[in-house]
């Protein structure tokens, strides 16, 4: 069996079975197989009613990371449910694509929290200064956790112009884990990480 035939298989199967295991060994071979044309159909597995399909998916799409992977999410990062929207930040995160930040600072604005977290979380991960105050303006998110997740992230990047928010936040901040955080970071950019 030619792999052209192998793959269109696999992406049928993962399409169209109605058993979740075959669905999830489906997407765990197009991993493996390492070919882009699997991209798509991972892709919109992501949204699959089974949690193993949906992880199988996940992992299979970090493995490929062809140079379309990038484009091909930050476009998906539209989708309607939000569990791939997260799904699609976490895979983003793991591939450290510079091309994928303006998609995270994008989905700080979400309104799933825990996209907002994931987004949150992919830009302290990728490291880029870019998201500095988009990730400043989510210490005022309505969510604790995300607030929680900005400071951590503020905290990691190092960039001392988010000194002086984070004090201000400090302040006012209601909740004791988010001004546990906040204490933190300040912390690290004070240098005593």
């Amino acid at each position: 069996m030619s792999e052209i035939v192998k793959i269109e298989e696999l992406i049928k199967t993962l399409q169209k079975s109605p058993n979740p295991t075959e669905r999830a060994e489906a997407a765990q071979a197009l991993g493996h197989l390492s070919d882009p044309k699997a991209t798509d159909a991972l892709v919109a597995a992501l949204a699959d009613t089974d949690r193993t399909v949906r992880v199988a998916a996940t992992k299979s799409l970090e493995l490929l990371r062809d140079q379309h992977l990038v484009e091909a999410l930050v476009q998906d990062l539209s989708h309607e449910d939000p569990e791939v929207r997260r799904a699609i930040i976490e895979i983003l995160s793991e591939l450290r694509d510079r091309e994928a930040v303006d998609a995270l600072i994008a989905a700080l604005e979400d309104d799933n929290i825990y996209v907002r977290k994931a987004a949150v979380e992919g830009l302290a991960a990728m490291g880029d200064w870019k998201a500095v105050d988009p990730l400043i303006d989510r210490l005022q998110d309505s969510d604790l956790y995300v607030r929680q997740a900005a400071a951590k992230a503020l905290g990691e990047l190092g960039e001392m112009r988010a000194e002086e928010a984070l004090t201000r936040r400090l302040k006012s901040e209601p909740e004791l884990i988010v001004r546990h955080e906040i204490k933190v970071a300040l912390a690290r950019l004070a240098g005593g990480d």
